[in-house]
């Protein structure tokens, strides 16, 4: 009776790892629904789109040098969608959901594979269960602190390799630039983790045991593992920008062709190519300094030139 009422609430069959997996992939593609817009206005910015006039200001809001800035992403959706229509905002939208669930799915499998298979890879889990219920920070000596970062970052590594690859299975245009990305992102998180572990044991934080001491360690934590990741991915960043304009070579659309941009042999062709001023297009959302080329439109206002030129 009590095996019926379980399989009862059971959501198609899933057992709730699944179950829960599959609510959080959900929840993410909603997301991804919900802010899609700012997703294909920083892909068309990426790709050198700026149709715009170009405003000026100072580089420090109120101080600084004069510089000329290229709409923010709000108003470049804003413009965007008023040049052509609300849905040109939507475009792709079907392609990035079932990009994310191929992902997700495909992340999901691996890492139950490799547990399942290969248990050993990046490391053998020494106690690790053991570790996680029992073991704090401060009780983890460098040496088993390292290898567990190390470990995890080897299964990560291995994990979003596939994913990836995954989620591009008939073409590898722009694939080794966004997995090296992916490498620098994961392997700069568990690093720069990892440092920050040691010098929270070594600052004496954790011997303080009252709930005060136990508050502050857990905000501190917060803030590393929110300020981490954002410090890292600046540095993977450039990577993702050369992947997505190795992606649309030889798709026929117009940015591919010249004046947009040249032909491309591979990709560090293109990583030259935006070497001087386009690797960290889209970074920033606000200020979007033009540090590029400027140009006269038939309107008498500037724009920025991200055409190509012999």
């Amino acid at each position: 009776m009590a095996a019926d009422n379980a399989n009862h609430g059971q959501f198609l069959g899933m057992n709730e790892e699944e179950e829960a997996f599959a609510k959080g992939l959900a929840a993410k593609a909603l997301l991804t629904s919900a802010v899609y817009p700012l997703t294909c206005v920083k892909t068309l910015i990426q790709l050198g789109h700026e149709p715009f006039p170009l405003s000026t200001g100072k580089t420090l809001i109120v101080a600084g040098r004069n510089a000329y800035f290229l709409p923010n992403v709000f108003s470049y959706a804003r413009q965007l969608a008023n040049l052509h229509d609300m849905g040109v905002l939507f475009t792709g939208l079907d392609s990035a959901i079932f990009s994310l669930i191929v992902q997700g799915v495909t992340s999901y499998h691996t890492s139950k594979y490799i547990d399942k298979y290969y248990p050993t890879v990046g490391g053998a889990p020494e106690n690790i269960n053991a570790e996680e219920k029992l073991m704090t920070l401060q009780n983890l000596t460098e040496h088993q602190s390292f290898k567990r970062h190390m470990r995890s970052a080897i299964r990560d590594s291995a994990v979003r390799i596939v994913a990836v690859t995954a989620a591009r299975p008939l073409t590898g245009i722009g694939l080794v630039p966004q997995i090296i990305g992916e490498l620098i992102v994961i392997w700069g998180v568990h690093t720069l983790t990892y440092a920050a572990d040691r010098m929270l044991v070594k600052s004496g934080m954790y011997e303080n045991n009252d709930d005060k001491g136990k508050k502050d360690v857990e905000e501190v934590r917060k803030f590393i593992n929110t300020a981490i990741p954002f410090v890292t991915n600046s540095f993977g960043y450039p990577y993702a920008v050369v992947s997505t304009v190795m992606a649309v070579a030889g798709s026929g659309l117009a940015v591919s062709f010249l004046p947009y941009t040249p032909s491309f042999v591979n990709w560090h062709n293109a990583w030259d190519y935006l070497r001087p001023h386009g690797l960290k297009r889209g970074a920033r959302l606000f200020f979007r300094e033009q540090t590029g080329a400027v140009s006269v439109g038939s309107d008498q206002q500037l724009y920025a030139s991200n055409k190509h030129f012999f």
